[in-house]
């Protein structure tokens, strides 16, 4: 197998780092690093996170036998490219949020530019024969410029948000040149059939490419496109123990924090694709519709705070103060609390131990990629009495994980059916359901996710 290099938006934690960002290490980071180290030991370039004055020498460090580079942006770049173009353009444009689409022309010059100069510094470090993967909606056009400083090994790229229909698409300025450059990857990858056809579709009717079932072609390039659905690693939440903290602390389970009440676990970024507000109402409608769970239940939404500097999420954060304040004061007797918000992020250890011992899981997003919450919480659950997940049929997940209670979070009665579904559902089937879940998280595994990729990249003739 031929050296690999990563690129990607963000990079992992460097060892040193201190505070919660370091231990916030998710599902993508170990795989990724597994992956380089399959590959004999590689590279993974991306932003350092910093904002620099000028651009300066990168910052370097060695992680699992692989040397990662981050490159500074100047406090422009972050503006236009990461919180303008990715953030208020590209990414409610992914999840089919036209409305929140916000245009600039002088941030989508910043995202082109920004593009050209990852790739600029990524050659650096190439000898040209290296397998390049380049991850996500922030570097659609590092491939063709790669291409163009004269790289001849294998691109691949892989999108971990959905692909929009067509029509959505085309809110993009210049959707056609977007298309042609992502024909300069030799492998394009998708988490589920939907959004490879959805690009499949788009590149036919806008930019005329023929589809054979497995190649795109167009202007005298073939590329490979495929269904990867991205997982975890099992292993890393089956059957923790009881987390201690400083002192040899233990941790209160979250049914002793909740007195005894059956608890509903959601465990989002804080963003208004998740659906937190629609979550919060449908659980009130639980409320309204079976009283009988007023001081018997009680939702605990985690959020991890989100691109705070960008003005949506600002917002989105205030939505959701105001909520939860409204239903607690409604519904709040001197001994429950109905919501229980917890702004802040949790080392992976510590959400092992929280789904574990969750009775239900409540994934809602209005729209997403895949979410891999559902995929951890079937990971951790005891199979001899597992909790109940409830998901919304607009996640990339809700195509595998077809055992769970599928809603629709738009609904919010639909959703607290589903929840009071999950709350009376027998051992017995939880168990069943439990078994075929945690079936399909086993197959398709964080593993089984890049070598599938990788596999499927160095087929592909050069």
């Amino acid at each position: 197998m031929s050296k690999l290099a990563i690129v990607s938006n963000r990079l992992p934690p460097r060892p040193d780092q201190a505070g919660a960002r370091a231990q916030e290490v998710g599902g993508l980071v170990p795989a990724l690093l597994s992956a380089l180290e399959m590959s004999g030991g590689g590279l993974w370039l991306g932003w350092s996170g910093r904002a620099a004055p000028e651009h300066g020498a990168p910052l370097t460090w060695e992680m699992n036998g692989s040397r990662v580079v981050g490159i500074d942006l100047n406090e422009r770049e972050v503006d236009l490219y990461y919180n303008g173009f990715c953030n208020r353009a590209v990414w409610p444009l992914m999840h089919s949020f036209q409305g929140r689409v916000r245009l600039s022309r002088q941030e989508e010059r910043a995202y082109a530019q920004v593009n050209a100069r990852f790739a600029r510094r990524l050659a650096e470090y190439l000898s040209g024969g290296e397998t390049v993967w380049v991850h996500d909606y922030h570097l659609f056009l590092l491939g063709r410029e790669l291409r163009r400083l004269g790289h001849q090994g294998r691109i691949g790229f892989f999108l971990h948000t959905p692909f929009p229909a067509h029509d959505t698409w085309q809110i993009l300025p210049q959707p056609e040149e977007f298309l042609e450059a992502m024909l300069d990857y030799d492998l394009a990858g998708f988490h589920t059939r939907t959004y490879r056809d959805n690009y499949v579709y788009a590149a036919e009717r806008l930019i005329g490419a023929s589809w054979d079932g497995s190649c795109l072609s167009a202007s005298g390039r073939r590329q490979r496109v495929g269904i990867f659905p991205i997982g975890v690693d099992p292993a890393r939440f089956r059957g923790p123990s009881r987390e201690m903290g400083g002192g040899g602390r233990r941790h209160r389970s979250l049914w002793e924090e909740a007195g005894g009440c059956q608890v509903i676990l959601g465990v989002d970024r804080l963003d208004y694709t998740k659906g937190i507000p629609n979550r919060i109402l449908a659980f009130e409608s639980l409320l309204r519709s079976h009283p009988q769970w007023r001081g018997k239940a009680s939702l605990y939404q985690i959020c991890a705070p989100s691109r705070t500097r960008v003005t949506e999420y600002m917002e989105q954060k205030r939505t959701v103060d105001a909520l939860v304040g409204r239903v607690n004061g409604e519904y709040a007797e001197h001994n429950w609390v109905p919501v229980r918000y917890l702004y802040r992020s949790y080392p992976q250890a510590r959400l092992a131990q929280f789904y574990r011992e969750a009775h239900v899981c409540l994934v809602t997003p209005l729209r997403d990629g895949m979410n891999l919450v559902a995929k951890e919480f079937v990971a951790a659950q005891d199979p001899e009495k597992p909790g109940a997940l409830v998901l919304s049929r607009f996640t990339g997940a809700s195509e595998e994980l077809r055992d769970a209670i599928l809603v629709n979070p738009y609904h919010p009665e639909d959703v607290a059916d589903g929840i009071q579904r999950a709350l009376t559902m027998s051992l017995e089937e939880r168990i069943a359901r439990h078994r075929k879940l945690a079936a399909c998280v086993e197959r398709h595994s964080s593993r089984w996710w890049f070598e599938s990729f990788l596999a499927e990249l160095a087929s592909t003739r050069k």
